[in-house]
């Protein structure tokens, strides 16, 4: 059946993440942002976002937590961002996806899905990496 999905803000981070890892496995993360209205805000998760969650959500089981970064200004240029910074994640833009497990990514997609023009070439991409196969 399909992956279910928690979501996650900067707030909720730690708490939802040791939610995911107590969720059945495998373990999905994709990093967003959304402005006050609920809207996202960022072009290139406007088209990846969608089609990410579409796959994920045919994907055989697993959990999806989707993470909003919090609103433009607060990740725009802002090098002290907590998911910069954080270890283990180090993002460097949004949208990014990872697959989760043993507490650090095990695989990432970040400038690839940026680059997407299309969902459909999202779509494309998830299908040849795998990246929902297990």
């Amino acid at each position: 059946m399909a992956a279910s999905v928690i979501k996650a803000n900067v707030a909720s981070w730690s708490s939802k993440l040791a939610e995911l890892e107590k969720a059945p496995g495998p373990h999905y993360i994709v990093f967003t942002g959304y402005d006050d209205k609920g809207a996202m805000w960022c072009p290139d998760c406007i088209r990846a976002v969608p089609a990410v969650l579409k796959a994920a959500a045919a994907a055989p089981g697993g959990t999806l937590l989707e993470v909003d970064v919090g609103q433009r200004s607060d990740w725009r240029g802002n090098a002290a961002h907590p998911f910069r910074t954080a270890p283990a994640l180090k993002l460097t833009g949004i949208p990014t996806l990872l697959q989760w497990g043993n507490g650090a990514a095990v695989k990432r997609l970040g400038p690839e899905l940026e680059a997407c023009g299309s969902p459909a070439e999202v779509e494309a991409l998830l299908a040849k990496s795998g990246f929902f196969a297990h």
